[in-house]
């Protein structure tokens, strides 16, 4: 009897699982039900996906027009990769020059050193390698207050990257545009003024480049004649370096005066002088990021 009488409760007991049940599978399940139930923990069994699950799991990665966009018709958003315009800032030289050969090209054997220390002021005895890095951290500001993406190939002194790998930086990056900021140096301590270098047209590798490197050189060296108030020496176009010969996208190298000269390179370390110099070439790269390609 004993047993009889425990036996009972739990009779009751399954068929009030049984009854919650059916009525959780039948969608019965309101606002306070299910909470108001003790946990019944369920056994997990793992499946392998099907293969059809594979598919539709993988065609759900791909993004798809949101259904807002296809009713109104707007256009699709550019890629980041096509809508920047990235400017590379190749401050020429380092601390430590590199003398292992290098290849001046693609298509040529010629060698040269891999990179070197470049000049030094004959009156401030500053190395060229920081005056570069100094005005191209000026340019890199003026550039950036203007929404302008900028990278640069180094921000310290401390490297060591050849002018083949300045070059790739800037090819594997997508500039829109790769400046180089070098000084100059010459046997005569009477030379003196900037000058904008560009890739020749002749040579077979530069030709796809040489057309907008061409009307970017022109476009900084004209502003930089109205920034500093100098005439310049103009344009020089070239084949012979291996920054030009080894980049995919267009180039130009500002050589921003001559060191040899003793009051240009005290005027070049001058802070109002260089922020001249950084505004000039600041306005012609904006000025060439906005201008129609010549090449197409």
């Amino acid at each position: 009897m004993i047993v009889g009488k425990r036996a009972m409760p739990l009779v009751a007991m399954g068929v009030l699982v049984l009854v919650v049940g059916l009525l959780v599978a039948c969608g019965g399940e309101r606002a306070g039900v299910a909470d108001s139930l003790p946990a019944v923990e369920t056994p997990v069994v793992s499946v392998p996906p099907t293969a059809a699950a594979v598919a539709v799991q993988e065609k759900e990665l791909v993004p798809m027009p949101t259904a807002h966009a296809a009713e109104t018709g707007a256009a699709p958003v550019e890629s980041p990769a096509v809508a920047r315009k990235l400017v590379m800032l190749d401050p020429g030289h380092q601390r430590h020059g590199n003398n292992a050969p290098e290849a001046v090209g693609p298509d040529t054997r010629e060698v040269k050193p891999k990179v070197s220390s470049g000049t030094v002021g004959v009156r401030t005895k500053k190395p060229e390698y920081v005056l570069n890095l100094e005005v191209s951290q000026l340019v890199k500001a003026e550039l950036v207050k203007r929404g302008i993406e900028v990278a640069m190939t180094r921000e310290s002194h401390e490297v060591d990257i050849s002018n083949k790998q300045r070059a790739e930086m800037a090819n594997e990056a997508g500039a829109a545009l790769a400046v180089r900021l070098h000084a100059d140096g010459d046997s005569s301590p009477k030379t003196s003024g900037f000058s904008v270098l560009y890739p020749s047209a002749a040579s077979a590798a530069l030709k796809p480049i040489a057309a907008d490197s061409r009307q970017a050189a022109g476009f900084i060296a004209e502003r930089l004649k109205a920034a500093t108030g100098t005439g310049g020496r103009g344009l020089s176009e070239r084949s012979d370096l291996s920054g030009f010969n080894w980049s995919k996208v267009p180039v130009v190298l500002v050589e921003l005066g001559f060191m040899t000269n003793p009051e240009e390179d005290e005027r070049l370390s001058e802070a109002e002088y260089q922020q001249k110099l950084a505004i000039g070439i600041a306005d012609g790269i904006e000025r060439f990021l906005n201008a129609g390609s010549p090449a197409r």
